[in-house]
């Protein structure tokens, strides 16, 4: 004789009732808005490829109206905060050692950050 099974109700909000849920989770949606602006990227770069008037086009017609602008500082707050958060994690999710020993794990972050600062400086440093 099959029994049924116990199907625990979950409601659609479970994560609301726990703040680390709730950044986790917030988190978690931050990788769409990651996905999507890497999509953005990537379109952009095939019009740079297509020439500098269908650049010049795309770039008159998208990017300059208010709308895109908001979006990209919302796309621009989400990625730093996965930014943030996947730097802070590094330490959990690797085990760097040197021989034996594992490292401080407020070094690994503090390299982490340091070399997003360097990257930043370069690239701001080659595009003015």
């Amino acid at each position: 004789m099959k029994t049924k099974e116990y199907v625990r109700p979950m409601p659609a909000n479970w994560f609301m009732h726990n703040r680390h849920l709730q950044l986790f989770m917030l988190r978690e949606l931050s990788a769409f808005f990651v996905a999507g602006y890497s999509v953005f990227l990537l379109v952009m770069l095939y019009k740079a490829g297509q020439g500098e008037q269908a650049f010049q086009q795309f770039f008159e017609g998208v990017m300059k109206s208010g709308l895109s602008i908001f979006l990209h500082l919302i796309a621009l707050a989400f990625v730093v905060y996965h930014a943030l958060t996947s730097f802070n994690a590094a330490p959990v999710i690797m085990d760097v050692r040197i021989g034996e020993d594992p490292i401080d794990p407020r070094l690994l972050i503090a390299a982490h950050y340091v070399m997003w600062v360097v990257v930043s400086v370069v690239i701001l440093i080659v595009a003015l």
